[in-house]
This record gives C-alpha cells, sequence and structure tokens, in this order.
C-alpha cells in the first residue's frame, strides 16, 4: 500500500461506521412519566333564588349569572322616577370583592346597589363570607309606562388575579291596578269611592286629601325632600288619635281576594304609629259609594268606643263604619314590637271580626283575646318579624283571604331594606265564608299616641 493513501473499501467502512454511530445518537429518546389532576372550581358567589313577598320583584340564577323580574313601584321626582326595590339575594362562600356595572341605557340616570353606584361607572364593595339581599335604587329618566328591559355585568374577586365574571338581566314592568294608581305619572282612580275622617272619635272631612305633583312637594314631602313630587292620597295627617279611610265597591265570586296597598309616610315620631288597615266584606245599608255620601258614613271609631284601648292594647284611632252584616279589619301597626311588646304577642298585625248594624254600637270577636286575655277582643299582636319603617320608605301592604279554608294571612313589607312582617290565622267559627254578591272594601290609615301621615300610592283588588 503506497504511503499516505487508504485503500477505497476502508474508507468505505470507516464511513459507514461513523454515519451508524450518528444515527444511533438520534434516536437516543427520553421519556418522562407526568399526572396532572384538574378539579372543578365552584363560584364563590351564587344567587339565592327568591321573591319579594309582596311581588315588586322575583329573580332566579341563569348559566351566565341571574335575571330578575321588578315592578315599577316608583317614586316621582323633579329629576326623574326613583325605582327602590330587591334585586337579587347573593350567597358569598368566601370573603372577597362584588365589582357591579349596568350597560348604558338611554333610559337610566343613575343607579345604585346597597348604596353603592354601578352607574354610569361600575362601583366595588367587599362581602365577607354570608348571605345578602341586595337593594337596587334605579334613578329613570321617564315613567315606566311599557316593559323595560335593562342588562349589567358583575364579577366577584376573593384572591389576587383570580376573578370569575358575570352578566345580568332585568325587566321592569308597569304595575297593574284596579282601585288607584299614583305611580309612573298616573293620577288614576279607577273605581268610585268615598272617604271617611275622624279626629279623637269625631268625624272630619279634612281628610282622606289629595296632593297632586304640584302640591305634594310642598304639602307632604318637604320633611323628606322637597324634589319628591310623587303624588299622594294622605289619609292622616301627622297628629294623635286620628284616622281617615276609603271606601269601594266589588262585585265578589267566593274566590280568594287579594288587597294590595303601597303606602309610605313622610313625618312622625320617633316610632310610627299606627299604620294601615284593610276593610273586607263590608255591607252597609245606611250609606253607599257615591258623593253624596262623602265624609258622611255612619261609624264609631275606638277612642268614641272604649277609650282607644279596646279591642286591642295597640290600634289608635281605627273606623268602625255600619254593616247590615258582620266584617273584617286587618291592622298592620308597626308600633306592636318597636314602641310596645307584651307576653305572647309576637308580631305586628290585629285581626278582628267587627258586627256594627247599626253603626253606633259594635262588637268585636273573637273575644275574649286568644293572645292577651279576657280583657281585649280579637287576634292581637299576631304574627312573625317586625320592622320600624323610615320616612319616605314605601311600604307593601298585602292581605289575603282564602274562603275554602276561611284564613287570612297578610304581609308588610318594606321596599327600601328588604324587611317584613307576616301572619297567618284561621278564623275558625268567628266568621262565615261570605256568599257571592256586591260587597264594599276600604283601606284606612290611623294614628294614636304615637303617629305620622299615613299616604297611600297604590291599591289593587284581586279577587
Amino acid at each position: 500500500m503506497e504511503k499516505g493513501r487508504w485503500p477505497l473499501a476502508l474508507v468505505i467502512v470507516l464511513l459507514s461506521l461513523i454515519i451508524t454511530a450518528y444515527v444511533a445518537m438520534a434516536h437516543v429518546v427520553f421519556v418522562y412519566r407526568a399526572t396532572i389532576t384538574v378539579k372543578p372550581v365552584s363560584s364563590p358567589i351564587t344567587v339565592i333564588p327568591g321573591q319579594c313577598p309582596c311581588g315588586c320583584s322575583s329573580w332566579s340564577q341563569t348559566l351566565t349569572g341571574f335575571s330578575t323580574t321588578i315592578t315599577a313601584y316608583t317614586l316621582g321626582t323633579t329629576s326623574g322616577y326613583v325605582l327602590t326595590t330587591p334585586l337579587v339575594k347573593f350567597n358569598a362562600t368566601v370573603s372577597g370583592t362584588l365589582t357591579m356595572s349596568l350597560s348604558s341605557s338611554s333610559s337610566v340616570v343613575s343607579d345604585y346597589v346597597n348604596g353603592t353606584q354601578i352607574y354610569p361607572s361600575p362601583g366595588s364593595f367587599s362581602l365577607s363570607a354570608g348571605s345578602y339581599l341586595m337593594i337596587q335604587r334605579l334613578n329613570l329618566s321617564s315613567p315606566v309606562t311599557s316593559t323595560l328591559t335593562l342588562s349589567g355585568q358583575y364579577s366577584y374577586t376573593y384572591t389576587p388575579g383570580v376573578s370569575f365574571l358575570y352578566s345580568f338581566s332585568e325587566t321592569i314592568n308597569p304595575p297593574s291596578a284596579n282601585v288607584m294608581n299614583l305611580l309612573n305619572g298616573q293620577q288614576a282612580f279607577y273605581v268610585p269611592h268615598v272617604y271617611q275622617g275622624d279626629v279623637s272619635g269625631s268625624p272630619t272631612n279634612s281628610y282622606p286629601v289629595y296632593y297632586g305633583p304640584s302640591t305634594a312637594s310642598i304639602s307632604y314631602w318637604g320633611p323628606v325632600s322637597p324634589s319628591i313630587n310623587q303624588p299622594v292620597l294622605e289619609l292622616v295627617p301627622a297628629q294623635g288619635t286620628s284616622a281617615g279611610a276609603m271606601f269601594w265597591n266589588e262585585t265578589y265570586s267566593k274566590g280568594s281576594v287579594t288587597i294590595t296597598v303601597i303606602g309610605t309616610f313622610s313625618s312622625g315620631t320617633s316610632h310610627p304609629a299606627d299604620g294601615f288597615e284593610i276593610y273586607l266584606f263590608l255591607t252597609p245599608t245606611k250609606w253607599g259609594i257615591s258623593s253624596t255620601y262623602n265624609w258622611s258614613i255612619p261609624y264609631k271609631s275606638t277612642p268614641a268606643w272604649r277609650g282607644g284601648s279596646y279591642p286591642s292594647p295597640i290600634e289608635g284611632d281605627v273606623i268602625l263604619p255600619q254593616s247590615s252584616m258582620p266584617y273584617i279589619v286587618v291592622q298592620w301597626d308597626p308600633y306592636w314590637q318597636i314602641g310596645y311588646s307584651r307576653s305572647n304577642t309576637t308580631g305586628q298585625w290585629n285581626v278582628w271580626i267587627v258586627t256594627n248594624p247599626k253603626g253606633n254600637n259594635p262588637s268585636v270577636s273573637p273575644s275574649p283575646s286568644p293572645n292577651l286575655g279576657s280583657s281585649y277582643a280579637g287576634w292581637d299582636g299576631i304574627g312573625t318579624g317586625a320592622f320600624k319603617p323610615n320616612p319616605g320608605d314605601y311600604i307593601c301592604v298585602t292581605v289575603t283571604y282564602n274562603p275554602s279554608t276561611n284564613t287570612l294571612s297578610g304581609v308588610a313589607y318594606d321596599l327600601n331594606t328588604g324587611q317584613s312582617a307576616s301572619f297567618t290565622v284561621n278564623l275558625g267559627n268567628n266568621y262565615t265564608p261570605p256568599g257571592s254578591r256586591s260587597y264594599v272594601f276600604g283601606i284606612a290609615g290611623n294614628t294614636g299616641g304615637a303617629y305620622a301621615n299615613w299616604a297611600v300610592v297604590y291599591v289593587n283588588y284581586q279577587g
């Protein structure tokens, strides 16, 4: 072999070995094994489906958040119409920050939830673990005369960098009424009606009195805000031992009856009294629903009858009109449990079956009172829950009579705070379910030693 030269065959063999070595290195694979665990993450804030007891709103959870249906019980002001109502109830499992915003709408001036503004700019507030009822105060530029739909977004952040995003919708409907409606720019009385006023047992025609938008701001709403011009029917002024009532006719056909009242007050004592009454199934024979009979109803009021502490120790001045047949009086009196309480009373309601065929000699059953002893008649201080309303709050009072069970039930609900007081009572042998015919129904406001200028803005009869 010539010096310095490699045989061709040897060169080919050496090149083959080198290539094979590189190929072998290229096919070396390193394999690692790992385990990934996926766990579902539950939302830190969830919707508790529910509704306000008087039908002002109802809410439910959706796949993306919640939806709410609202009745437009608005308050008229010089700058728009304010709608204060429960919006939704949340349950937070951990502490965090709730941020809410409302999408742009030409109908909305401003929006607050639990006192925090969420429109026109978003707002945030901190929540601890627990349940929260969110009260919305929505200022609308015009009255709600047809269905209005709004939408918004909210998020919940409970640890830095981790947020849950949601959306919501509001469907706002104008309220329907068949007795009177002073909401949403309305000044409507749908039925003929009569008034009766009383002061310390003597008739007066000074009230009830209607205040329209031009006079309500000064004559009624001044103690709360002169910017409020919401019309009201003031049943009784802010003075002691007084009452004012409104009555109207309905044709009844043996079914359940529900009367709903939206009421308020703007001034009174620190513990306002004595609330609202609802009258069911009067059959007057000495008066009628006609202008001739305004402020001229034969009646006896509780102060003129037995000194104002019978049939209940807490009642104030209550008008008991003439009727050929027994009728029902239901009173929500916030002074119960707030300004006065006694053993065996649990709530803020009085219920009486009244007999007064001559107009000047009433009697009340049941007697003796099952709650308070032989000194009192009827059901006194009954129910569950109690609250003290604030001046300017809208209070929804709803009473239902069910003839199939001869049962009365009712709820008073503060739309501004979500507080409520309710009752249910079986009338038993104390009252016979009425037959089909025309009856007179009524509402009233009254005062005693403590007082408030009780007024109504909405009355509806369903039966």
